[in-house]
C-alpha cells in the first residue's frame, strides 16, 4: 500500500516530535514537507534531516508539495485558517488540541471538518496512553461499576512558567492550553457533558498572567448531566516536575493513574530518606503516546475509516467545557 505523504506546520518541540515520528517511526508514511516561519528553524532542517521539502508558507506548501494528508502543530490561534486551507485542498487533517481559541472557533473546525469525507483526527494524546487506555478498557468492562467522579492534576515544572506567559497571548489560557486535555478525559471516561461549574484560582508566582485573567495554578468543581462530577488542577508551579495523575471512581472501584510521576522504577535511600527522580518535561511522560495517535492517524488514512482518533466535536466539547469553567472563573473574580 502506499504511503501516506504528509505535510507538517509547526516546528517547535512537539512539531519536531511528530515530525522524526513521521520519518523515523511510522512505517507506512512519508514526511514529504515541512513548514514554519522561523527560517533558523528550517536551516536546521536541512542539516539534519534528509528529507523533506522546506517552506515558511503554508499556502505555498500546500499548492507545491504532493500531499495526501497535513499535521497542523502551529500555534491555536492559526488554527482556523490552517483547517480552511487545508479542507480546501481536500486533505486529510490531524491536528493538535485544542482546534481553535474558544468555542466559536472549534465550533468553525467542527464544520468545515463535516464539509470533506477525510479523516480529521484532534491529538488528545492522552487517549493513547496505554494506562488511559487500560481505563478506559476497564470502565467499560464494568469493572470499577458506573464512573461517577474525575480527579485530573495536569502541572507544569515551575521552571518553564516565565516562558509560558508569552506563549499564552498565542495558546490561550491554561483553563483553555492544558485543561482540555482532562475535560476530554473527564468527558471520555464518564461518558457525560458538563452541566456547572465552579472555578478559581490566581498567578500566585507569576504576575505576567494576571493582567489577561490567566492563572499559574487554577482548580474548578464540575457537575455532569448524569450526576456524575470532576475536580480539575491545572498548574504551572510544581517544583518537582512535570505532573499528571488522574483518579476514576465508580460505584465498585476506583482506578489511579500515575499517582506518583516517577521517572523510573529506581529508588534511593539516603541519609534524607526515601528519594527517586521525577519527570521533568512532558514529552518524558507522553513520547510514546504522541507517536501511537499519529501511527493511528495514518493507518485511519489508509483504511479510509476513522476508527479511534479524536474528532473535532470531541475537541468542541472540550472546550466549552473550558469556557464553562473560565466563565465561572471570571465571576469570582468580580465578587
Amino acid at each position: 500500500m502506499k504511503k501516506v505523504r504528509v505535510g507538517l506546520v509547526g516546528l517547535g518541540p512537539l512539531g519536531k516530535v511528530h515530525a522524526e515520528n513521521l520519518m523515523y517511526r511510522i512505517p507506512n508514511a512519508q514526511l514529504t514537507a515541512v513548514c514554519t516561519r522561523t527560517q533558523s528553524k528550517l536551516d536546521e532542517v536541512r542539516r539534519d534531516w534528509e528529507t523533506p521539502e522546506t517552506y515558511t508558507d503554508f499556502a505555498e506548501m500546500l499548492d507545491k508539495a504532493q500531499l495526501d494528508a497535513v499535521a497542523i502543530i502551529s500555534p491555536t490561534n492559526v488554527h482556523v485558517e490552517h483547517v480552511r486551507m487545508a479542507v480546501e485542498k481536500g486533505l486529510h487533517v490531524f491536528i493538535e488540541k485544542p482546534t481553535g481559541m474558544n468555542t466559536a472557533e472549534c465550533a468553525e473546525i467542527e464544520r468545515l471538518a463535516a464539509q470533506h469525507d477525510k479523516i480529521f483526527a484532534v491529538g488528545f494524546m492522552r487517549r493513547f496512553d496505554a494506562s488511559y487506555a487500560d481505563a478506559k478498557r476497564r470502565i467499560e468492562a464494568g469493572e470499577i461499576g458506573a464512573p461517577i467522579f474525575f480527579r485530573g492534576y495536569s502541572l507544569d515544572p515551575i521552571w518553564q512558567g516565565e516562558a509560558q506567559v508569552a506563549r499564552a497571548e498565542a495558546n490561550g489560557k491554561w483553563f483553555v492550553d492544558m485543561g482540555v486535555h482532562d475535560y476530554d478525559l473527564a468527558r471520555w471516561l464518564l461518558g457525560a457533558e458538563p452541566k456547572q461549574a465552579f472555578a478559581c484560582g490566581g498567578a500566585y508566582v507569576f504576575n505576567g498572567f494576571a493582567k489577561n485573567h490567566d492563572v499559574d495554578n487554577g482548580f474548578s468543581l464540575v457537575k455532569f448531566d448524569n450526576n456524575a462530577a470532576a475536580f480539575f488542577y491545572c498548574g504551572r508551579t510544581a517544583p518537582h516536575g512535570s505532573h499528571v495523575e488522574s483518579e476514576i471512581i465508580g460505584t465498585k472501584g476506583t482506578l489511579r493513574i500515575c499517582e506518583s510521576p516517577r521517572r523510573a522504577r529506581v529508588t534511593q535511600f539516603t541519609g534524607q530518606g526515601e528519594v527517586h527522580e521525577c519527570i521533568d518535561h512532558y514529552l518524558d511522560r507522553w513520547g510514546e503516546a504522541y507517536y501511537q495517535e499519529l501511527q493511528q492517524f495514518v493507518n485511519e488514512v489508509q483504511a479510509g475509516e476513522q476508527t479511534q482518533s479524536a474528532t473535532a466535536a470531541d475537541c468542541t466539547g472540550a472546550v466549552k467545557l473550558a469556557e464553562m469553567i473560565l466563565e465561572a472563573y471570571e465571576e469570582q473574580l468580580d465578587k
